[in-house]
């Protein structure tokens, strides 16, 4: 926390440093002529150099009202700190962490479940149009879910949540053909602790499985935009290994259409796992058969598939609504009792929004928040069901 607070005192000196007799109002001819900026590129210009954004999400929540397991609280859902700029139009960097998760140090990428992601990015080439990153960053998957702002989301399908890696550890090369096609490949660790502990600290065994002596994964993706920008698309292929012999691949396509008024986005996904890394699978099965002790390991040949939707619209300046519906399945190639489709999952959202500014990224909301898990009926599995009832606000500060 330490860090957080030197990196934010940092950032306000150089702010000060260049601001004009300290009203906070930036005087850039006063640290450099101006015509100097505009032709130099190897160095800073401090009103992009250092950026703090704060992003927050708090509500009340009344869960499952009226039943015994009704409770109701105030929650701060999403608190994120996000630090980025450009040193000049080739070097750029982010820095994003959550302060509402541990910062556990993880034992393979020594990185922390608090942080999301700490890159640099350097372009280049005659008119830049190639790129590298290194460092912890997002997974180059086809998700707009996951694209979209945090705060923004409600409640997330499994499919972020649980079974995708968000923000990996590796590099990415990208190569943009012009201002709406781009293509990248990223290569990344597939998990971020060690395959021992992942395992076992998931509450499973080790069995006869073997750690990959290379756990790693690679993203190769098209982003593409049609119609005047109207239209976007982001389609990802994934190959990554965790154990031996076990090969994991998925196909993720992201479609959005977006306008000044409204937004939807339909994410699908298909992800075939050589071993259960993601663990949902392998839970409900191991409760099904009643595995303990040793014979609790992680299924293999299990198969995610996943369906979005989400819909925004304006419907005035300052009101709009936003709705969401998603529904995925889990299931078994290689048990042929259980079947493809053994789990199913439903999540959903439907919220009013007020946006009081119209320049400022600010809503307050009343919203339901749905749901629903259940399993085949030979599985004799209890079905889950969340019904929340949300009144809250989220928004992102811009403190330099």
């Amino acid at each position: 926390m330490k860090r957080i607070f030197l990196c934010f005192a940092l950032g306000f000196l150089v702010k000060a440093g260049y601001s004009n007799g300290g009203n906070g109002k930036l005087d850039v001819g006063r640290g450099r002529p101006a015509a100097v900026q505009d032709t130099s590129e190897n160095e800073p210009d401090q009103s992009k150099l250092f950026n703090f954004d704060v992003l927050f999400r708090g509500a009340l929540l009344g869960d499952n009202l009226g039943k015994d397991d009704a409770v109701t609280r105030a929650k701060m859902e999403e608190i994120r700190i996000h630090l980025h700029g450009n040193y000049n139009d080739h070097l750029s960097y982010k820095v994003r962490l959550r302060l509402n998760r541990p910062f556990t140090q993880n034992s393979l990428d020594n990185g922390s479940n608090a942080l999301d992601f700490a890159l640099i990015e350097y372009k280049f080439g005659k008119n830049r149009n190639w790129d590298v990153t290194i460092g912890k960053q997002s997974a180059m998957v086809g998700s707009y879910e996951f694209e979209n702002n945090p705060i923004y989301e409600f409640i997330f399908t499994d499919y972020v949540d649980r079974i995708l890696n968000l923000f990996v550890t590796g590099a990415k090369f990208g190569y943009h053909v012009n201002p709406n096609h781009s293509f990248h490949v990223q290569v990344h660790n597939t998990v971020n602790n060690s395959f021992n502990e992942h395992i076992v600290n998931n509450g499973f065994e080790l069995g006869d499985l073997e750690r990959s002596k290379t756990p790693m994964g690679a993203y190769f993706t098209w982003v593409g935009a049609f119609a005047d920008q109207k239209v976007h698309t982001k389609w990802s292929y994934h190959l990554s290994q965790f154990a031996d012999k076990h090969t994991n691949q998925a196909i993720s396509l992201a479609n959005k259409y977006k306008t000044d008024k409204q937004m939807v986005y339909l994410d699908l996904q298909y992800s075939h796992m050589g071993v259960d890394h993601a663990l949902i699978a392998s839970n409900g099965i191991s409760d099904f058969y009643g595995y303990t002790g040793s014979d609790r390991v992680l299924a293999k040949d299990i198969v995610y598939k996943s369906a979005v939707l989400r819909y925004d619209q304006f419907l005035t300046d300052k009101w709009e609504i936003a709705l969401k519906g998603a529904v995925e399945t889990a299931g078994s190639t290689k048990d042929e009792e259980l079947g493809k489709n053994f789990r199913q999952n439903y999540t959903y959202f439907a919220a009013l929004q007020h946006k009081p500014f119209r320049n400022q990224d600010m809503r307050f909301y009343l919203g339901y928040i749905g749901n629903s898990i259940s399993f085949a009926d030979k599985m004799n599995m209890e079905s889950q069901q969340l019904n929340r009832l949300a009144l809250g606000a989220y928004f992102t500060i811009p403190l330099l």
